[in-house]
């Protein structure tokens, strides 16, 4: 019986370069599709606050499931957290006292979940040559960084300042797509055999 040698993993840096220009480009077309209302109802230091926490949280995701893609690969998931907590900052910097309604705050969330899937399995081809022993953290990883693809798209495109609103229908997203990618590595770990 002949083995044949595996494939060496690409170097981190050039999976995660892939991994951002992927993310970016969805995000991007999400907002080509659904439009950018949003962009001048809110003001220059929410955006700039809300660039910079996107900015370090994507690029951390996406770093951190590159280390991962190795047994041996070290990441923590600082920059991500960080960077969520920054981007809410610019919210509540955007923020106006309104009525909070549920409805467009499901809109928003269902607009930004379409977007965020469609990075979500973007990335999943990018990091389909994942270890299996670190696939539960790469699937996080993954799920975050789709999420603030999803986030972005619907942050640009909604006109809706009002803080509930932002954090229900818009800033959950990386939160609950990185459970979402995290439980769903679980559950596949446990029904495909070893």
């Amino acid at each position: 019986m002949k083995f044949a040698p595996v494939k060496p993993l690409r170097p981190a840096w050039q999976t995660a370069l892939a991994a951002m220009i992927c993310a970016l480009a969805i995000a991007g077309s999400g907002v080509w599709v659904f439009g950018h209302d949003g962009l001048d109802e809110f003001p220059w230091r929410m955006w700039l606050l809300f660039g910079i926490g996107f900015s370090m949280a994507i690029s951390g995701a996406v770093w951190a499931a590159s280390q991962w893609m190795s047994p041996s690969g070290r990441s923590n998931f600082w920059r991500p957290a960080l960077g969520l907590l920054i981007a809410i900052a610019g919210l509540w910097l955007g923020a106006a006292t309104g009525p909070f309604e549920m409805w467009p705050a499901a809109i928003c969330f269902s607009i930004g979940s379409i977007a965020s899937l469609a990075t979500g399995f973007g990335l999943v081809v990018v990091f389909r040559r994942s270890s299996p022993l670190m696939w539960n953290r790469v699937a996080l990883a993954i799920g975050v960084a789709a999420g603030f693809s999803g986030f972005l798209v619907i942050q640009v495109h909604c006109p809706i300042n009002d803080f509930g609103h932002m954090m229900l229908g818009h800033a959950v997203l990386p939160v609950l797509w990185g459970l979402v990618g995290y439980t769903l590595a679980r559950i596949s770990a446990r029904l495909l055999p070893s």
